[in-house]
């Protein structure tokens, strides 16, 4: 076959066409690179155009590194059609255009220091930075989903004088829920339930219940990226967003493909999607280590700014006390921990959340010894025999951090006591007027 090829390249994946006299059209989507370096994905072939259009074969899994497959569908092509076409040049020459298009990555560029350096941009000062991937994980039953919604309401008014005294951005941004755990009708409920407790004024959020796995749903997820003018999904949740019910998130081809999908879909102007993703927390958390993200390290790898949502003392009141703690940043220094008080109102079925100075003390397991000693410090000075009893530490991890501390300017000594030199320790969260 000696017509010329025609390569478009789709949002997930490309259609490829043979001229005349023969009018193929290949349309191959859903593409992946299995383990041992296959390339395989969804192939449609059809002939014709418009209403003359036929489809030869429907969509399908096709592998293009296998030989054993190029010759089986080529043959069955032959003997269904009297066109006299060498079916298996076509499909060599598929498999070795697509093999070359899924391996080839993007073109180099060289890259210079700009004279003026600038900061990545944050579209809720610390939380959410825009053009990458943000995540809030934590235990079920935290009200992580509510907190997500909640960040989107700020980003999509904005609003300024937000009761978690977050510096919401100079300009309103559009939201895109991205829904794989509830339905449309538990969302509203979410949301009118933040309008009654929080006089928030009118404003709405876009909304899409998803079923198939974000990689492979992302021609529909672009659309409405397209139609709505969406700069920020909120993905609720990663598990089932990566393909969790396969059971592969521990594995690295679920993060992999997860992150591919991802990282195609693009706002209008053409920029990378600004994304705040839910995550859950890993189980069987060692003694003495942060708790991370459920499933492949892909996951937090990818992220470039993670937080952890926990709960502190519970007692079964109509207030929930939360902190929000920073546990990865690649883009700036991470920020200490934010509090967060959720009011039920039973009659109502009103929620409201505000801000509140996090009560440390209640997440032990969760806090380094450096901010549980400022901690325990903000209460009065201290010596070493007392914070020891109180912290249950040795003395030699106490000496250590304290000397940390002190070299910080975090802590300094006065006769045998030690003071904490700035109590305000939550500052950097709020808001910059």
């Amino acid at each position: 076959m000696s017509t010329q090829l025609k390569i478009v390249e789709t949002i997930d994946g490309y259609v490829i066409t043979w001229g005349d006299p023969y009018n193929i059209r290949a349309r191959v989507s859903r593409l992946r690179t299995a383990g041992d370096g296959q390339v395989k994905g969804e192939l449609e072939i059809s002939q014709g155009e418009g209403p003359d259009e036929r489809i030869l074969v429907v969509p399908t899994q096709f592998n293009f590194s296998s030989e054993r497959t190029r010759v089986s569908f080529a043959k069955d092509l032959k003997a269904k059609l009297s066109q006299e076409i060498e079916w298996k040049e076509v499909f060599d020459g598929l498999a070795l255009t697509v093999q070359g298009l899924v391996r080839r990555g993007e073109d180099c560029v060289e890259v210079y220091p700009d004279d003026e350096i600038v900061a990545p941009e944050q579209l809720v000062y610390g939380l959410i930075y825009k053009g990458v991937q943000n995540i809030i994980f934590g235990e079920k039953g935290v009200n992580k989903s509510t907190l997500a919604y909640m960040l989107g309401i700020i980003c999509t008014l904005p609003w300024y004088d937000n009761p978690l005294g977050l510096r919401a951005p100079d300009r309103p941004i559009k939201v895109l829920v991205l829904d794989w755990e509830t339905d449309l009708r538990l969302f509203r409920y979410y949301m009118t339930r933040l309008h009654l407790g929080m006089n928030i004024p009118a404003c709405s959020l876009h909304y899409r219940r998803c079923i198939a796995p974000l990689a492979d749903d992302i021609a529909p997820i672009q659309h409405k990226i397209e139609t709505t003018g969406a700069e920020i999904l909120i993905i609720d949740s990663l598990g089932a967003a990566a393909g969790g019910e396969r059971g592969e998130l521990k594995g690295e081809e679920s993060a992999l493909s997860f992150n591919r999908g991802l990282w195609k879909l693009r706002t209008t102007k053409g920029e990378p999607l600004t994304s705040l993703i839910i995550g859950q927390t890993a189980k069987g958390k060692e003694k003495g280590k942060s708790k991370s993200v459920f499933g492949s390290a892909f996951f937090t790898y990818y992220s470039r700014n993670i937080f952890e949502l926990a709960l502190g003392d519970y007692d079964y009141s109509d207030t929930l006390h939360l902190a929000l703690f920073h546990r990865e940043c690649n883009l700036g220094r991470k920020l200490p921990p934010i509090g967060i008080r959720v009011k039920y109102d039973d009659d109502t079925k009103a929620l409201a959340m505000s801000r509140e100075t996090p009560m440390l003390s209640d997440y032990s397991d969760r806090v380094g010894l450096n901010a549980r000693i400022c901690e325990h410090l903000k209460k009065g000075k201290a010596r070493p025999k007392d914070m020891k009893e109180e912290l249950d530490v040795s003395y030699a991890a106490l000496s250590m951090a304290l000397k940390r501390l002190m070299q910080q300017g975090k802590v300094y000594k006065q006769d045998k006591d030690y003071v904490l030199a700035h109590p305000d320790e939550t500052r950097d969260f709020q808001r910059h007027e």
